[in-house]
């Protein structure tokens, strides 16, 4: 008997150049893939590092001896703060004398900020003080002395629309 293995030889052949392809395949989309972490864009442009940002992340960094201030002002991130409309810090507008250690508290469940100024849109936004992100149930103080006499208007970077205003004397 005369056995033909061009039937075999066929699919022996097919089946080797499918695992060639899938090979091919896996490893094109394992370049292709995104990667957590790399933005890999045409259009990516990276910024250069704002000195406003890495100098108030410094400040922000250094705790406040409370122990040293006698005369304290709280101003708390009321709970719900976040929702627009309602209000947003107590009291407001805040007093305080020069001599006196300056805290926000977060009462809210949700990150808020205290950065000086009117709004993102101000130009001396954060210039005074920022104290970065303040997480729930957390606090952010500086020195009264730090701000200087008279009014000074603050917000919150993760909410523009909350608002609120101290008074140093």
């Amino acid at each position: 008997m005369n056995y033909d293995n061009t039937d075999k030889t066929a699919f022996l052949a097919i089946m080797g150049l499918t695992v060639l392809m899938g090979v091919i395949v896996y490893y094109v989309f394992a370049m292709v893939t995104p990667k957590a972490g790399v933005v890999d864009s045409i259009y990516r442009i990276d910024l250069p590092p704002s000195q406003t940002a890495t100098a108030n992340k410094t400040a922000a960094a250094a705790p406040v001896d409370e122990s040293k201030f006698t005369k304290k002002v709280t101003i708390d991130v009321l709970k719900g703060a976040s929702t627009q409309g309602n209000p947003s810090y107590g009291p407001t507008p805040a007093t305080a004398t020069s001599d006196a250690l300056i805290t926000w508290n977060n009462q809210d469940n949700v990150p808020h900020t205290a950065t000086s100024g009117t709004g993102p849109d101000d130009p001396n936004s954060g210039k005074l003080f920022d104290s970065s992100i303040i997480a729930a149930n957390e606090k952010y103080s500086i020195p009264a002395s730090k701000l200087g006499k008279g009014e000074h208007p603050f917000y919150c970077t993760v909410h523009p629309y909350m608002h609120g205003k101290i008074t140093i004397s």
